[in-house]
């Protein structure tokens, strides 16, 4: 039987797709825009890709038992990147996930706040979309033309995860074959996102003139469909990161087709909508972090600052309106739940506060829900209070008593244990000690030293949840620069509006881009010493 029948059960309703012999499952349900989390490119190694066989049960393979006990496996658990379909089926998907995903939309400028105010959108002649391309997420601002004011923002997933957390599996994914179905992915969520925009104002696409989009190099490449063969290989040579234009139908026509949820609502009418990827610096380094340097007002400061990114690729920028220094390391997904093992994304049940003493665990969660997992910033706290607690010494080494089994954070609603394991510490470690020492070589090619800095961003939606005393007491930030330290939110769609309604704005990017200068990691002798040292705890 070459194709077959899946019906997929979520949150209630029943959807039946076709798939085909010799496709996964996941495949099959990202073909029919029906996507799972998987961090490890659908490769069997992070088991976040769950999901429950009703019927139509596939053999167990050893990937299977790597994340599943045998009650589980019983019950038709499987890994959907690992499960080959040969007839008709019928699978549960968990819900939960992407409804509860809490993103950040807020952002610090060094103009104005990013205040949102709806109950003069009727008075507006036209808007203009501002968006910003997370590899986890994506948020996208509606600017009245005439206010240059939010009126209305909206979040939502990018599906992409479903072929990998970071943007090396994403290359990997685009160089194996499968760059039209991410560039389709991205597209997709993009007009949804508009779609929901202009719903909230109930107007259309008429009224829209401009979309400003800001995302790393990896996302825009996406977007595009530009190949992301020399992405991932030294020199690291981007096919373009200069200043793009394109029309509106061009880029979103097929997503406009295809849409489901648009309900009438037109593609393109009236006069011409232009889509502009804002620029970025390097293969690495890309508009997401030219935007935050705009928003936190680096080309209009005296002083020296420091912007940080902290997300599944540590970007970070050193400098003031004179010089910039900037560079990316790679600090793995372990911010954002992934390789974690019982990491998940910032949805609800996600623990994201803890308080351990002595063997007495308080958690928090996201929503105050029931835990089902570890986010980044609960990966942190466990982190930090395990070596408070010295359950780990200051190698990362876990006590013996929980080394095969991890320590018990908490308990799921089904009883499964939430642990943080041995592996969990070293994922937590490489993670912080990338991030570290790049800020640490920054600093040193610079001429300077913490003290000298005047204000650190933390860009992202990580940053802004952090509790800031706790990343500095596993020597993730320096701890004499904490009273200067604040969480800037969202500053790549800060960036991405501040583009559409500051005249200027087109004329600091270029300058920006002008004084700033890449320092490459891979072969600096100094952030290797410095990632050897800051692989310990302080």
């Amino acid at each position: 039987m070459d194709r077959f029948q899946i019906t997929v059960i979520r949150g209630g309703s029943e959807q039946t797709i076709e798939g085909k012999a010799g496709e996964s499952l996941l495949a099959a349900l990202a073909g029919h825009n029906i996507y799972l989390s998987a961090a490890c490119g659908g490769r069997g190694r992070c088991g976040k890709c769950g999901v429950q066989m009703i019927s139509g049960v596939t053999e167990i393979r050893e990937a299977d038992r790597n994340f599943f006990h045998r009650e589980q496996l019983e019950r038709g658990m499987r890994l959907a990147c690992e499960s080959y379909p040969q007839g008709d089926c019928r699978i549960l998907i968990a819900t939960g996930d992407e409804a509860d995903f809490e993103i950040i939309s807020d952002y610090r400028s060094a103009e104005s706040g990013s205040e949102e105010n709806e109950t003069l959108a009727a008075e507006e002649t036209g808007y203009d979309i501002a968006i910003d391309i997370g590899t986890t997420t994506i948020a996208a601002s509606l600017i009245g033309r005439d206010s240059k004011k939010v009126r209305h923002t909206v979040t939502r997933i990018n599906h992409q995860r479903a072929y990998g957390a970071d943007v090396i599996s994403r290359i990997q994914a685009a160089n194996d074959g499968k760059l039209q179905e991410l560039s389709r992915s991205i597209r997709s969520d993009l007009y949804e996102s508009m779609v929901s925009l202009l719903s909230a104002v109930q107007t259309d696409f008429s009224r829209i003139r401009r979309v400003a989009i800001a995302g790393n190099t990896t996302m825009g490449h996406l977007l595009m469909g530009y190949s992301c063969e020399t992405l991932g290989v030294y020199p690291f040579e981007p096919v373009n990161i200069e200043t793009t234009e394109i029309c509106f139908e061009e880029m979103f026509g097929l997503a406009a087709a295809e849409s489901e949820t648009a309900k009438g609502i037109p593609c393109y009418a009236g006069e011409p909508v232009s889509v502009i990827l804002l620029p970025g610096i390097s293969a690495y380094v890309g508009a997401d972090i030219v935007a935050g340097l705009l928003t936190c007002g680096f080309d209009r400061s005296d002083d020296i600052n420091v912007l940080i990114d902290l997300g599944t690729n540590g970007e970070m920028a050193v400098g003031n309106r004179k010089k910039i220094l900037t560079t990316s390391t790679a600090a793995g997904p372990a911010f954002e739940g992934g390789n974690i093992s019982c990491g998940m994304g910032s949805v609800g049940g996600a623990i994201c506060r803890v308080q351990i003493s002595g063997t007495d665990v308080t958690c928090g969660t996201i929503g105050e829900k029931a835990p089902l997992g570890l986010c980044g910033t609960g990966v942190i706290e466990c982190a930090y209070e395990l070596l408070k607690e010295e359950w780990i010494d200051e190698t990362g080494m876990l006590d013996e008593d929980y080394f095969d089994d991890g320590f018990p954070i908490a308990k799921t609603p089904d009883g499964e244990s939430v642990s943080f394991t041995q592996r969990d510490v070293r994922e937590i470690q490489l993670a912080k000690s990338a991030v570290r020492a790049g800020l640490e070589t920054l600093l040193l090619r610079y001429g300077i030293s913490s003290k000298d800095v005047a204000h650190v961003y933390l860009a992202g939606g990580f940053g802004y949840r952090m509790n800031l005393a706790k990343a500095a007491g596993i020597g993730l930030l320096p701890a004499e620069l904490l009273q200067r330290t604040e969480a800037a939110g969202n500053t790549s769609l800060g960036g991405a509006i501040e583009y559409l309604t500051d005249r200027e704005a087109v004329g600091r990017m270029e300058t920006i881009i002008g004084i700033a200068e890449e320092i490459p990691l891979a072969s600096d002798r100094d952030f290797n010493r410095f990632y050897m040292d800051f692989m310990f705890f302080e």
